[in-house]
């Protein structure tokens, strides 16, 4: 899915419920979302506005039924880069209450991050 992507930076997010794929986005430079804003702001970086894999999977109304988020990146030649959630992202994803996330590591694997209950 990164791979197909005509952005400059091919980075995709999958969200699972039950370990089942139900929704698929990517990066979307020159488009943004309000949401995108407002957590941008919260964050103190504000000009973090073009919309995210991460986020524009987290608009989905199907995403309040997931639990698992997997974002990934990829260079030209389909070798994973590092596509560790930016802080913006990663607000988005501790106030969904996703409970897992996996993102793709320079090194060509997998790492994990916790993530804590919904924020209050």
């Amino acid at each position: 899915m990164a791979l197909a992507t005509d952005s400059r930076w091919r980075v995709a997010c999958v969200l699972l419920r039950k370990g089942r794929i139900t929704i698929r986005s990517t990066n979307v430079f020159g488009k943004t979302h309000p949401m995108q804003s407002r957590l941008a702001d919260r964050v103190g970086q504000p000009y973090r506005v073009s919309l995210h894999a991460e986020l524009r999977a987290l608009l989905n109304p199907k995403a309040a039924t997931c639990d698992t988020l997997v974002v990934g990146r990829v260079n030209r030649q389909g070798e994973l880069c590092l596509a560790r959630p930016c802080p913006v992202c990663q607000l988005a994803i501790f106030e969904s209450g996703i409970r897992r996330v996996y993102y793709s590591t320079d090194n060509g694997t997998w790492s994990e991050f916790a993530t804590r209950n919904k924020v209050e």
